[in-house]
């Protein structure tokens, strides 16, 4: 055997220690299921900032904002990294992903996923459609959209008059022409 061979052949580990404190961001998580305005209060400190911003802006701010408040900063902590969060909106929906009572509060009822309050659709081959789905006679489906895909819509040159295809090709067209606004 070679030494190439002997390294597939072979496993080890090694003992790392975590990057974050797993500890305090799961005490930030206990301390959402227990106190309402947690989340709200600390979605609140951060309301300055500017956005988008990826979990590091968010951590960074709030540590350099909030007095010494580790839960907090441990709870901001527990967002997802790989996230560009959009607003406070978007980074209280993720922290409220971890928190249980709000996600009882969304979630479907076994009544209702039992017993679905929709329309099924008939099995038999028997009569029309809009017969066995439509909720009255005059109901259209909304399945096709009523302009077919292939109607063009004019982008007009507001300065020179000149159509275009698409927006794309008319915003360039007037940042040569030195133009900004549009009517379509």
């Amino acid at each position: 055997m070679e030494n190439g061979d002997n390294l597939k052949e072979s496993i080890s580990s090694a003992e790392h220690s975590s990057l974050y404190d797993t500890k305090s961001i799961n005490q930030a998580i206990d301390k959402t299921n227990k106190e309402d305005n947690f989340i709200s209060n600390a979605v609140g400190s951060i309301k300055e900032m500017r956005f988008p911003a990826y979990k590091k802006d968010i951590v960074d701010y709030a540590s350099r904002n909030i007095n010494s408040d580790s839960d907090m900063l441990a709870l901001f902590e527990s967002l997802n990294g790989y996230i560009k969060y959009r607003d406070l909106y978007h980074v209280q929906k993720a922290l409220e992903e971890n928190n249980s009572e709000k996600k009882k509060a969304h979630q479907i009822s076994d009544q209702t996923r039992e017993h679905p309050d929709t329309r099924t659709r008939d099995t038999t081959t028997r009569g029309r459609i809009k017969d066995k789905e439509a909720i009255d006679e005059t109901e259209e489906s909304k399945l096709h959209p009523q302009v077919p895909p292939t109607a063009m819509s004019n982008f007009i040159c507001n300065v020179c008059g000149k159509p275009f295809q698409n927006q794309n090709d008319l915003v360039q067209h007037q940042r040569f022409e030195g133009a900004s606004s549009s009517s379509s």
